[in-house]
């Protein structure tokens, strides 16, 4: 009777130990192997959401560049992904852009449109602002195209050339599917333009430090393009300094000997219409 009772107790702790492994096997897999397979899903995820804004800028730059007043953008940007919902936000005045001529103010305080899609549990944004596309991860944010600015040496005087696209509306929208988009261009862009043979400093006064980073890429960026540039090169009297400091992205341009610096802004205008499916 007593080997009985062993061998069942055997059993019977076996059976418990068998159990223990596979909650331990399960925990294991729930701990590591749940978030890397959902970590790997958003990153993928994320790179359609980037190719869908980069056909975005296509498309709203084809309405300006083909004078197609009337005509709408209609694009799905697939905020949501297979694990978690996603939302897209239009807001206007995420920053300010001002230009200075030595302490004088020439251009006061513009808003900066963003179109962006937020999504996962890495709050990843990846968005349309200033011309360009980017994304951002963690609180750091990079180009994935850059903004419409550049500077030009033309017949040896400095051209800065900028473009701010003015994106009317304010919107919030979440959902679990894709989100469609409509977006008209206003036949009422309008050009600004200076000249100075003074200092000048444009400044981009951003809500948040990543945004004022990605900024300071884009002049930094503009600048060594310019300098690097083998058919015009730099213009030896005019010398171009990106900086930050703090939400603070700013360029300054300082020439000497009476070189001129051109300056000009567009602002194209659209109405973008962003609704849930």
């Amino acid at each position: 009777m007593m080997q009985k009772s062993d061998s069942g107790l055997s059993v019977a702790i076996g059976f418990i130990m068998l159990l223990m492994i596979i909650a331990l096997i399960i925990g294991t897999w729930a701990l590591v192997g749940v978030p890397e397979q959902t970590r790997n899903a958003e990153s993928y995820h994320a790179i359609g959401v980037t190719n869908a804004f980069l056909d975005y800028k296509i498309g709203v730059d084809d309405l300006r560049l083909n004078n197609q007043s009337g005509v709408n953008v209609s694009m799905l940007i697939p905020a949501a992904s297979a694990y978690s919902s996603g939302a897209l936000r239009l807001s206007g005045n995420v920053g300010t852009l001002s230009i200075f001529s030595n302490e004088s103010l020439l251009l006061s305080e513009v808003g900066m449109s963003r179109l962006s899609a937020t999504f996962g549990t890495t709050n990843t944004y990846v968005g349309y602002e200033g011309g360009g596309v980017f994304r951002s991860d963690y609180g750091y944010a990079t180009w994935v195209t850059p903004p419409m600015f550049e500077l030009d040496n033309l017949s040896n005087d400095l051209y800065v050339t900028m473009v701010v696209p003015r994106l009317n509306g304010s919107f919030f929208v979440g959902s679990t599917e894709g989100i469609p988009v409509d977006t008209g261009w206003k036949n009422a862009s309008q050009w600004e333009t200076f000249s100075t043979n003074q200092t000048v400093e444009i400044r981009y006064n951003a809500k948040e430090e990543w945004d004022a980073q990605l900024w300071y890429t884009a002049f930094y960026e503009a600048v060594e393009k310019y300098e690097n540039d083998e058919n015009a090169g730099k213009i030896a009297n005019v010398t171009c300094t990106p900086g930050i400091n703090g939400n603070t992205a700013s360029l300054l341009i300082h020439p000497v000997s009476g070189k001129i610096i051109h300056i000009h802004i567009l602002y194209p205008e659209y109405d973008v219409d962003v609704r849930s499916s």
